[in-house]
């Protein structure tokens, strides 16, 4: 039995091999009652092997995974009916209509009719509750799969690359239906290759690169961490070694520089004194913008291969 103080997912030496393929090496992990958690890392890294463990879908090849202390193997049922999940893709019958696919799903479940309503309007679907799901987009049929899943209430969601298929309007919708999950308290865990994704709606992040996990902190040390990687790119009319020299002196990492254009990478609270530099010697400025940095340059400059406490 589980006790309150219990973390509701514990990964213990938890590992899985596809033959010869070592898909996740040993993992140790133990995930908080509310918490939100996001397993990133580029694709192939072994995020959405280690989530459907975490469901019963994969058996661990050694080690266990539990959910608020039932091992997924052993207590399959019970730990099934204290979770939802959404996997990446969703498959709906085609010929019903989205009211009618949640009204199938809630008098499966026994849940009240009303709560079919809550959920269309939660995730924005009201409008086209009545469309055949053969005529939704790819992003409205992922928001009506997590629809699916809210209609009941349990303490745990798993979400693999929840916003991989969702246009603007279904991103800030599903990010506002899990910050009203979070608020009562339930624990969610998902995978994403996005980082701003993951950086709105987690409180915790662990990369998985190759199956490792490579490091395990905060959202706000890995936030820190990419802006300090972002790198500005300028585009002048031109460029001499005054306008580089200013830009270094003003607290400028000059990354790359040619005829028409400098990049650079400098503290946040130093970036605008590095634009001003370069008016100020000289440079007119036709352009700039930011460049987040990517999985290889996070992967071999910060984590390098090895994890992190939080």
């Amino acid at each position: 039995m589980s006790s309150t103080n219990e973390p509701i997912v514990r990964f213990e030496a938890f590992s899985k091999s596809f033959g010869s393929l070592e898909a996740v090496r040993p993992l140790d992990l133990e995930i908080a009652n509310g918490e939100s958690f996001a397993f990133l890392g580029p694709n192939g890294g072994g995020k959405t092997t280690v989530l459907r463990a975490l469901v019963g879908l994969h058996s661990p090849t050694s080690g266990r995974v539990l959910v608020h202390g039932s091992d997924i193997t052993e207590e399959p049922d019970r730990v099934r009916n204290l979770l939802a999940y959404v996997p990446q893709r969703v498959n709906m019958p085609d010929v019903l209509t989205a009211r009618e696919v949640l009204d199938l799903f809630a008098g499966l479940r026994k849940v009240p009719e009303e709560r079919v309503d809550e959920v269309l309007d939660l995730l924005a679907l009201s409008d086209d509750a009545d469309r055949r799901v053969g005529e939704y987009s790819g992003g409205m049929l992922q928001r009506l799969g997590l629809a699916a899943a809210l209609l009941e209430e349990v303490p745990l969601l798993v979400l693999d690359e929840p916003t991989l298929n969702l246009d603007p309007q279904g991103i800030d919708s599903l990010h506002r239906a899990l910050a009203s999950l979070k608020e009562r308290g339930t624990a969610i865990v998902f995978s994403s290759h996005s980082i701003h994704s993951a950086v709105r709606l987690a409180d915790r992040i662990g990369v998985l690169v190759d199956g490792e996990l490579v490091t395990l902190e905060p959202v706000a040390a890995f936030q820190a961490e990419v802006t300090r990687q972002t790198t500005v790119r300028v585009v002048l009319d031109r460029i001499d070694d005054a306008i580089v020299q200013a830009a270094e002196k003003a607290g400028a990492e000059v990354r790359e520089c040619n005829a028409t254009h400098v990049s650079f990478r400098a503290l946040p609270e130093k970036r605008l004194d590095v634009i001003r530099a370069i008016e100020n010697a000289g440079g007119t400025i036709e352009e700039f913008h930011t460049e987040a940095p990517g999985w290889e340059s996070l992967v071999h400059t910060h984590f390098n291969g090895g994890g992190d406490s939080p």
